[in-house]
């Protein structure tokens, strides 16, 4: 008790956070300046900056002089009409009197947003004190760069607001706190729009324009000035969101407007720091730029569909443009708008800036092969006409152009930057054809939609694999979409019954494998591996998964490896598995057979076997997580001769070196609502396998094995589990001794020891109740239960089992973050005549 409390003070003093800054009392309508600190409470001592980064805290605490604003002088004058802001940052929207729009934003973020559940623990209060990452003054700098690159930018300025009464009801959140103040980007109904625009609107009404009609387009020149300039100032957060768009003339393209540049210059710092080597987001303002993945964490899609037309040329032009018109003096000019008192304490700011800036050409090299690799085209709802044409092995060329014949979308791709080309043609009565003599090194998809197309492969590759593949031709109907407006406008997929978003279908992941357990068979047993994801076009849930898992039982001294394969097909349920292991583990005891085999000095009975499998298969998926499959089992097995041991004395058929070979047939059928923790569904796997006099096998034999579990929730007050789970096997035949159907351990009746008893056949059931008790914030959200459990299982040999079911029951607890399935649980149960304790992670089963 004494060493928690210890760790919570010592926690309170790091992340105590007081409320946000605001002047008392707050000053008055007319007063011309205030002297105000965007927010003391990040400023924090030694401790907390170790742990959690210098970040911009002697910025937050540094008082600034600042204008007062006066709304009824302000732009001719403002009237407020409403809050506005997302869950951080608070505003409110004023209109003035010919209609244009502004916008006062707080400096200061009272939220921060956390995943769900993490409220008031350890990760909200790290996610508060973070807000110090944003610079407070970088917006205004911001504005001045983007204006010495030509881009529509909104321009904020600093002021405190007054006690005012205009405010009305938006008076009591406002009134004294710093803030920065802009145009909000709009057309009046009588007045010119903002920076002379004929229209403005956000993404969520761009987009369906774009889909409808060719005649609407974005600049993507200008869109491509502007990313580039968020990545010179760090700012990873340009979300469809935090842009509107500009038409300067009528049919003109639009132009982007980028607004919300409270990401700009963000520097996160300490533990935070580290952690961005999981969350790329977490980026660092450094000379050097950080990864591509955290700089395009919110505009991905966005960057996809904007910059798709854009040829190299065009990127190392814009960039060249970048580096001629941000000069020294415009940076130094640019930093300059910051509040003075800011400037003196970041003088190393300026050069971080030019750094960045020399370095724009390798960023645009960067950014555009982070997008060539696959890249997805998108023509209209629209009758649309598509061009393919095989240049040669390396070049292909894609046109679009309208019913009219006006071309509005050219491009030449490079098998050396990309990989596969997507080119969906979406409603309307397309015609798409594909020319050329050439077999390209790049794949070129042409997907129809609703409506009659006509896509031609005319060119000598016709029929190839690779090369271009047509879909959906001819006339299509039930294409469906997302309710939302897509930036990356995929169709929906039809997913076992289900239509759903397609999900990832590039690039990939790579994930660790962690686990531990602690029985009195095995001992302590850590579980580290790797897994490897890749996605691919139409293959659901991934194209590829590859994993390497290791174990190790402290108490025996003993390895298993596994390897695990899966390939998927574009648009099949039909895959190719494997599972490849070596395991010392497999068998650790052998009594002999029969369902009241000899107790005894476990030592006494220790089996010492090295089995290596492979186990290839052909699938086929009948849901996310439901296969039957069929395949080849390959299985060498070694066990060691071990003086005064009761296998060895014994030795039983299969004992040495022993060779098998046959084919299983399975089925897992994974109807739970998750895999972990699961609180409902049914969950099957059986197999059957056969194994002919092959090898070392003397005589055929067969083995069929089931195990069932079931969960429900019961309807009752905390929402108890109840899971149940059925097994049982049958050998058929004379068997390796390896190969006996088993109870023991946890897989069956757990106060047994592993393969307490075998025979050729086998019966186990259990039933546990998980009781959920508590979620308590301590540090982190911590989900506590209680379970206690029944097994029961007996083993048949030639049809007779004497000495009936053994039984075993114990009770235990979890404690997890957010949910048992990240929980360590603790099992005391009865194991060789005395209470034993099992470890695991997760639940039983």
């Amino acid at each position: 008790m004494m060493r928690r409390a210890i760790v919570v003070l010592i926690l309170s003093a790091i992340l105590a956070v007081p409320a946000a800054a605001q002047l008392d009392p707050p000053p008055k309508v007319g007063d011309k300046t205030a002297t105000v600190a965007a927010g003391t409470r990040y400023q924090g001592g030694g401790l907390r900056r170790f742990f959690l980064g210098d970040t911009y805290r002697d910025l937050w605490a540094t008082p600034i002089t600042v204008p007062v604003l006066n709304i009824s002088t302000y732009a001719g004058g403002l009237r407020p009409t409403k809050m506005g802001g997302g869950a951080q940052t608070k505003s409110v929207r004023f209109l003035d009197a010919r209609g244009s729009e502004y916008v006062f934003r707080l400096v200061d973020k009272d939220n921060q947003s956390v995943p769900e559940g993490f409220e008031g623990s350890i990760i909200e209060s790290i996610s508060r004190d973070q807000v110090s990452a944003h610079h407070p003054g970088s917006a205004m700098v911001a504005a001045e760069l983007l204006d010495a690159v030509d881009i529509l930018h909104v321009t904020p300025r600093l002021f405190v607001m007054p006690d005012d009464p205009l405010l009305g009801e938006f008076r009591e959140e406002f009134a004294g706190k710093l803030g920065m103040i802009e145009a909000y980007p709009n057309k009046p109904d009588n007045a010119p729009g903002f920076g002379g625009a004929i229209e403005v609107i956000d993404t969520d009404s761009l987009m369906p324009l774009l889909d409808r009609t060719p005649a609407e387009r974005i600049d993507p020149r200008a869109y491509l000035t502007a990313r580039l300039m968020d990545m010179l100032m760090n700012d990873w957060d340009r979300h469809p969101g935090n842009w509107k768009w500009g038409r300067m003339q009528a049919g003109g393209a639009w132009q982007p407007i980028p607004r919300d540049r409270d990401k700009a210059m963000i520097e996160y710092g300490g533990m935070v720091a580290v952690a961005g080597k999981a969350s790329p987001k977490l980026v660092r303002f450094r000379e050097t730029y950080p990864k591509m993945r955290g700089l395009t964490w919110n505009s991905l899609e966005l960057d996809r569909r904007v910059l798709s037309g854009l040829e190299k040329p065009v990127w190392d032009s814009v960039a060249a443009f970048l580096v001629r018109r941000v000069t020294d003096p415009v940076i130094d000019n640019a930093l300059g708008a910051m509040p003075p008192e800011y400037l003196k304490l970041t003088p190393g700011v300026a050069a971080i800036v030019k750094a960045r800036r020399d370095q724009i050409p390798e960023q645009a090299d960067r950014f555009y092969r982070y997008l060539a690799g696959v890249v997805d085209l998108h023509a209209t709802d629209a009758t649309d006409r598509a061009s393919i044409t095989l240049m040669d092995d390396r070049f292909v060329d894609v046109e679009l152009r309208s019913e009219r014949g006006t071309p509005y979308f050219h491009r030449r791709f490079d098998a050396l930057e990309t990989s596969e080309v997507r080119l969906y043609l979406h409603g309307g009565d397309d015609r798409a054809t594909v020319r050329g003599t050439a077999s390209p090194a790049l794949q070129v998809r042409v997907i129809g939609g609703n409506g009659t197309n006509q896509l031609t492969d005319s060119s000598s590759s016709a029929g190839r694999s690779g090369g271009v593949r047509l879909y959906e031709n001819g006339t299509v109907t039930g294409i469906e979409y997302g309710k939302d407006p897509h930036v990356n406008r995929r169709p929906l997929v039809d997913m076992w019954g289900h239509m759903q978003e397609p999900g990832k279908d590039r690039g990939g992941k790579l994930s660790p494998i962690v686990g531990l357990s602690a029985t009195g068979d095995l001992g302590v047993v850590p579980r580290l591996g790797i897994n490897i994801v890749k996605y691919g076009f139409r293959t659901w849930p991934y194209a590829s998964r590859t994993a390497l898992i290791g174990e190790y039982a402290t108490g025996i001294q003993a390895f298993r490896v596994t390897g695990l394969l899966d390939r998927r097909r574009e648009g099949s349920s039909l895959h190719l598995t494997a599972v490849a292991r070596m395991s010392e583990i497999e068998i650790v005891n052998f009594r002999g057979l029969g369902n009241d085999s000899p107790d005894g000095p476990l030592e006494f009975f220790e089996a010492r076997q090295r089995q290596w499998l492979l186990h290839p298969a052909m699938a086929l998926a009948l849901g996310p997580r439901s296969d039957l499959f069929l395949g080849p089992m390959i299985q060498y097995s070694s066990t060691d001769s071990i003086p005064d041991r009761f296998i060895s004395e014994n030795p039983p058929y299969g004992f040495g070196d022993f060779g098998q070979a046959g084919l299983r047939l399975g089925l897992y059928s994974d109807g739970r609502n998750r895999s972990r923790d699961p609180t409902r569904g049914l969950l099957i796997d059986a197999t059957a396998t056969l194994y002919p006099a092959l090898w070392d096998v003397n005589s055929t034999f067969g083995v069929l094995s089931a195990t069932g579990g079931l969960y429900i929730t019961l309807p009752v007050p905390v929402h108890p589990i109840l899971a149940l789970r059925a097994g049982a096997k049958k050998v058929f035949g004379d068997f390796p001794f390896h190969e006996a159907a088993f109870i023991g351990g946890r897989g069956s009746v757990r106060r047994l020891d592993r393969e307490r008893y075998g025979g050729d056949a086998a019966l186990h059931g259990t039933a546990e109740l998980q009781v959920p008790v508590a979620e308590f914030g301590f540090l982190l959200p911590l989900d506590v239960g209680l379970f206690g459990y029944a097994d029961a299982g007996r083993v048949y040999l030639d049809g007779e089992s004497p000495g009936g079911w053994h039984r075993g029951a114990g009770v235990g607890f979890w404690v997890g973050v957010l949910n048992p399935a990240t929980a360590i649980s603790f099992e005391f149960g009865d194991q060789r005549g005395r209470t034993g304790v099992r470890i695991r992670t997760g639940l039983s089963f």
